[in-house]
């Protein structure tokens, strides 16, 4: 057997193991903290406040809609650009608006 097929295996075996070894150890550990009552779940903090992803996805999509919108104009390419220009123009403008909306509303704590 050629020793070049065998690298992509061993590869995968031991990647997999080294997860799986990290999953168990994890697992055990959690397990030994629960016994003696010392286990406190993890309590990730918010990024930013409610929202942000909204406001971020919000402006990446409609800058993407007004660069395809306005090369579709520019160039005269048609109307099938400036149909997906305009789609995340008013997609990136939705989650814009869903974006103001939640910024007024209070995060809830998490379980």
């Amino acid at each position: 057997m050629d020793t070049a097929i065998l690298i992509p295996i061993f590869g995968i075996i031991f990647g997999c193991g080294i997860a799986l070894l990290a999953i168990w150890t994890g697992y055990k550990r959690d397990m030994i903290l629960i016994e003696k009552g010392l286990y406190q779940p993890d309590r990730k903090e918010p990024v930013g406040p409610p929202g942000w992803g909204f406001l971020t996805a919000g402006l990446i999509l409609a800058g993407i809609g007004v660069g395809l919108v306005a090369s579709a104009f520019a160039f005269k390419m048609g109307g099938r650009m400036g149909v997906a220009g305009f789609l995340f123009l008013f997609v990136g403008a939705a989650l814009l608006i869903a974006y103001f909306v939640a910024r007024g509303k209070k995060s809830t704590p998490g379980n």
